[in-house]
């Protein structure tokens, strides 16, 4: 802990309240030479009261301490407890050198600022070179500071200048050999610093600097070297070491006068270019005065031309406001360029000014975003193909404030050249003819549900005669025929019963086949399951919905191959259960549905060919397969499945 201090590359001391110094390692030479005392010795009255002050209130306390060339923050620091305080110091030069270069940049610009904003207010090029120097020499802090113009025989004027004596600015020539400060700065084209003119190997004084006892300085070639104006110059009478800084604050400032100077010319000679122009416009003049009074006849018979124009455009106006149908016509860009009084008025509630002119996409709550989509796909279609395809669209009108349908007519027209530059368009009011059309569709509706009702009654009457008939006979096999026979009867009836049980907004066309199943089977159960309760009936059905042409052979098919199973799987009283399976055939690239029709009974012979049976029945189910244009398969490995694959033909 002894030699913590003592090797500390900082400051480190200690005192005692009365102001006698305590310690202080090697490093606090500086501040021991500047405060003039040693260890042991009582510190100066100003450091001693800081000492008091910091053990009194017992908290720290900074001051800044310039020792020689250098700068050190020096730190108070009591000790809780002690009559006494440490001392440590930071040396904090090269900061403190960095805060007064960011000074000295932000004065130069500043300085540059504001020679910008003469630069664009001063008129006078003399003025504006007078003030730039007594900135430039105020920013420096120089004492001397200049502007030479280059003369054409290769000598320079003292044009603009501070600090020297009377009778020397604008009179005062230097020479432009490269033997002078300013000739070698035309010659070198750099920026030439001189930190002791008298020492100067590469020039010689010029009588001026000479006079006015300049030592050091610098200059910079003001414009370009193949097109120099002159040579700004900024010097001292006491040595001076300049930075680049410096430097590149003069060439800032040169260059700022080298564009300040090339506009002045530029408006000089555009001020003589001005002059000629004006001299070639009175010349002009009485040329355009004779041609004025040809251009007189003829705008004459032009007038002639718009007024008969004019006319055509007022009979075009009054043709479309005839049409008792909207009528527009826009360019490419969707901006309307005319209308009847039907579009803007009717349609839109405005009159035509605030029409034409405005593009469709301003009427967004006229026109919903669905209609402005198809119109723009037609207008697309026609465009790319040239066909005119007539499409519905629905607008809210302003005229009586209903949704009404329109089915728009389009075309493009062209201009003079025959190139497409719009397109016109008529809308028709459909709105009462799809009423029409929709009370039709409704009556058509509950026609045919009607005649549905009337087949399914005719249909259950000839199902109650077939049972009726039957009742006649005694024969097993007659009355078994007679009930396949009615069975394939209500299975057609509950198709035309599910049809006409659709709702009102329902599809006449197609219905439920789920439901329709679940029923069928239900009552095939129902009407075999006499004298015997142990066979199951187990539905796997998922929602399809199919057309009559398919929903009926479909049909038949079930109650074919159910009733096989009710009759034949199942003999002697034996328990079992009968499965229908319906799912659409995901993997199946042929078939859209697959219908299985299983039972766990005692199964068909293995001789027994189902595509070439003598009964009705499966005969009746090939058929309806062909029909369907389906596939069926068989399995006999428990029970009997029949597998029928088929597709919806008729949607």
């Amino acid at each position: 802990m002894e030699q913590f201090p003592s090797k500390n590359p900082n400051p480190v001391l200690r005192a005692g309240r009365s102001g006698r110094l305590i310690y202080a390692n090697r490093a606090s030479d500086p501040l021991l030479h500047e405060w003039g005392v040693g260890v042991g010795k009582e510190l100066p009255s100003s450091i001693g009261s800081v000492v008091q002050e910091v053990i009194s209130r017992n908290s720290p306390e900074k001051l800044e301490v310039k020792a020689g060339d250098r700068i050190y923050l020096v730190a108070f620091h009591p000790l809780n407890g002690e009559e006494y305080v440490n001392i440590y110091g930071f040396d904090i030069t090269p900061q403190k050198e960095m805060q007064e270069k960011l000074r000295i940049k932000e004065k130069q610009h500043e300085m540059l600022h504001k020679m910008g904003m003469m630069a664009l207010t001063c008129e006078s090029l003399q003025g504006f070179m007078d003030e730039s120097v007594k900135l430039l020499a105020r920013t420096l802090e120089l004492e001397y500071c200049k502007i030479l113009k280059l003369l054409p025989d290769g000598n320079l004027l003292l044009r603009a200048g501070v600090g020297w004596k009377p009778g020397f600015v604008g009179k005062a020539v230097v020479e432009g050999k490269k033997e002078s400060q300013a000739g070698y700065t035309l010659l070198t084209n750099k920026p030439v610093i001189v930190e002791n003119l008298e020492e100067e190997k590469r020039f010689k004084a010029p009588g001026i600097l000479k006079e006015h006892g300049v030592v050091s300085g610098m200059s910079v070639l003001i414009g370009s070297k193949e097109k120099p104006f002159g040579v700004l110059g900024a010097h001292s009478g006491k040595k001076r070491k300049f930075t680049e800084e410096d430097a590149y604050l003069l060439s800032s400032v040169a260059f700022l006068l080298a564009e300040k100077i090339e506009r002045m010319r530029a408006e000089e000679e555009l001020k003589r270019h001005r002059e000629h122009l004006e001299e070639l416009v009175r010349d002009r003049t009485s040329e355009l005065t004779k041609t004025n009074e040809m251009l007189s006849r003829e705008i004459s018979g032009r007038k002639q031309v718009e007024r008969a124009l004019q006319n055509n455009v007022n009979f075009l106006e009054a043709f479309l406001d005839a049409i008792p149908a909207p009528v527009f016509y826009r360019n490419l860009d969707y901006i309307y360029q005319g209308c009847n009084e039907m579009f803007a008025g009717y349609l839109l509630g405005l009159p035509k000014e605030e029409v034409i002119g405005h593009s469709m996409y301003n009427f967004k709550q006229e026109f919903s975003e669905e209609m402005v989509q198809i119109s723009e796909r037609f207008d697309r279609m026609l465009l790319k193909e040239g066909k005119s395809l007539p499409h519905e669209i629905r607008i809210k009108c302003a005229g009586d404030g209903k949704v009404r349908d329109f089915i728009a007519h389009k075309a493009t027209y062209s201009n003079v050249a025959g190139e497409i530059i719009g397109i016109v368009g008529v809308l028709l009011d459909i709105t009462e003819r799809k009423k029409a059309e929709e009370a039709l569709l409704k009556t058509e509706k509950i026609r045919k549900k009607e005649i549905h009702h009337r087949i399914k009654n005719n249909l259950q009457v000839i199902s109650s005669l077939l049972s009726l008939q039957a009742e006649q006979f005694s024969d097993e096999k007659v009355m078994e025929a007679f009930r396949d026979s009615q069975n394939r009867v209500v299975s057609m009836s509950l198709i035309h019963e599910e049809l006409y049980k659709t709702r009102e907004n329902g599809n006449l066309e197609t219905l439920d086949f789920t439901a329709y199943i679940r029923k069928l089977a239900t009552d095939l159960l129902r009407s075999y399951k006499v004298g015997n309760e142990e066979i199951h009936l187990q539905l796997d059905l998922e929602n399809v919905s199919l057309g009559m042409d398919t929903a009926i052979p479909l049909g038949i098919i079930v109650n074919e191959l159910v009733s096989n199973s009710l009759k034949h799987a199942f003999p002697d009283g034996r328990n079992g259960e009968i499965r229908v399976k319906l799912q659409r055939a995901e993997n199946d690239h042929d078939h859209q549905f697959m219908l299985i029709v299983s039972d766990d009974g005692v199964g068909l012979p293995e001789e027994f060919d189902f595509r070439d049976a003598t009964s009705l029945g499966l005969q009746l189910v090939n058929t309806l397969v062909e029909q369907i244009e389906g596939d069926i398969e068989l399995e006999r490995e428990a029970g009997t499945e029949f597998k029928i694959g088929f597709g919806e033909t008729s949607l």
